[in-house]
């Protein structure tokens, strides 16, 4: 019975549609890391305040600390071994002085022998030439390998350890980002809520987030009201309306219409494997307007999500005084039309004066 007259109520006053489902709605960011853990330290309490930027909480971060550590000692190997190549190709150059050297020497005794030999001096004999020849041989293979020792030492200094050291502050970058990760921050200014962490708590990211932030300034000064959708022709940007909310007793707000959604969100559809079928819409959804007050601040100490009503009015002064073209009878009906927005409004105001005792009184809250 009451919904039938609440809906006899909406059709009677077509001209000034009223709505109950009126609030400001706010949105709310997950506190979350990124990995799970155990708390090791917590910076703020529940219902404070923090700033963009400002920690929330710590979670513990032994084994990345592990991690870097295990990584800075990489980095120093690798100085070391530069330094330590550093010495072995100052090594491997002294070693091919050497060979160097002794293969000159060889090869000047073969030369010496050999033309001997060549001349038919009884001095010399083949055997000795050949040993001669074959000392030239091993000290060009000892050059030949002392000069493949520096090379392999220059790839090491220029290669090798260059890329294990890369590889290692690699391991520390991500280490070290790992760890910052662990620290979990603000995103954005506002009120942290549902924060009871304590230290030694598990943090999930999945199963158990650590609490809520109710971003500062977002939901204040506008409200979404739900209008029924007889009212679509009526209800249209710029026009003007009153609020009283539950949070504001005996207050009536003069706003204005600043957007009407141009979409029902009872129509909204997802992709699924089911075919739709009108039928299984539940109740139809409201022409959603976003309200604002007309005069700043009014709506000041008013929190987001309270429950509000909302009266929008057709006026039709202006028409009236300026348009010459109307009938008599349109002129009437006119007339009526505002004079039912008069009575419309009286009755906002009357059920902001009986809304606190019904609230507290009658239903016990």
């Amino acid at each position: 019975m009451c919904h039938a007259d609440h809906r006899l109520d909406h059709d009677f006053f077509y001209y000034h549609p009223t709505t109950s489902n009126v609030s400001s709605f706010f949105r709310t960011v997950t506190v979350l890391s990124e990995s799970g853990g155990r708390v090791a330290e917590v910076f703020v309490r529940n219902n404070e305040d923090v700033q963009a930027g400002e920690p929330i909480f710590r979670l513990d971060d032994s084994s990345q600390q592990a991690a870097a550590e295990t990584a800075r000692r990489q980095i120093a190997e690798v100085e070391a071994s530069l330094v330590l190549a550093s010495s072995e190709r100052a090594a491997a150059n002294a070693l091919i002085e050497q060979a160097r050297a002794q293969l000159t020497q060889s090869t000047a005794d073969f030369d010496r022998q050999n033309s001997l030999l060549e001349r038919g001096s009884s001095a010399v004999s083949v055997r000795d030439v050949e040993i001669l020849e074959t000392q030239v041989s091993a000290n060009q293979a000892s050059v030949d390998a002392a000069m493949a020792d520096l090379s392999a030492v220059e790839a090491k200094i220029s290669v090798q350890l260059p890329a294990q050291r890369a590889s290692a502050e690699a391991a520390l970058e991500q280490a070290e980002t790992e760890i910052e990760k662990l620290t979990i921050y603000a995103g954005t200014t506002g009120r942290i809520e549902q924060l009871s962490l304590q230290v030694g708590d598990i943090v999930s990211p999945v199963l158990r987030p650590a609490g809520i932030l109710v971003p500062t300034e977002v939901g204040y000064g506008r409200f979404l009201a739900g209008f029924p959708q007889v009212t679509t022709q009526v209800i249209q940007q710029g026009g003007v309306a009153e609020m009283m909310c539950i949070s504001k007793p005996f207050t009536i707000i003069p706003m204005v219409i600043v957007e009407v959604q141009d979409v029902i969100a009872s129509g909204q559809v997802r992709p699924s494997d089911l075919l739709l079928d009108p039928q299984n819409i539940g109740t139809p959804g409201t022409i959603s307007a976003y309200l604002e007050p007309i005069f700043p601040g009014q709506a000041d100490g008013i929190p987001p999500g309270s429950r509000c009503i909302a009266n929008a009015y057709t006026d039709n002064h202006h028409r009236l005084e300026t348009d010459d073209t109307l009938g008599f009878f349109h002129r009437i009906f006119l007339h009526v039309v505002d004079t039912v927005g008069v009575v419309h409004a009286a009755g906002l105001r009357i059920r902001a004066l009986l809304l606190p005792l019904q609230t507290l009184v009658f239903t016990g809250h």
